[in-house]
């Protein structure tokens, strides 16, 4: 048996950890977490270079979230 291609019901549930305002949570949080590393790039630079690439990962991957999470966002508003 086939699948409906056309059901009553049209809006896909999504899950709490997933909804708009989760991700947006995750966003200003990620933010925070990218200046934070940026601060820490300052410091290791000066300080401790051979550790510098610590913050600088994390920086990337905070930024990195931060798009990822974004376009997610943008494209399931775009869809509605």
């Amino acid at each position: 048996m086939q699948l409906d291609q056309n059901p009553y019901f049209r809006k896909v549930i999504t899950p709490w950890y997933d909804s708009n305002f989760a991700c947006w949570v995750l966003i200003v949080f990620m933010v925070l977490v990218f200046f934070f590393a940026l601060s820490g790039m300052g410091v290791a630079s000066v300080q401790a270079q051979e550790h510098a690439w610590f913050p600088g990962l994390l920086a990337f991957l905070s930024f990195y979230l931060v798009l990822k999470v974004f376009f997610r966002v943008k494209q399931r508003n775009k869809n509605n």
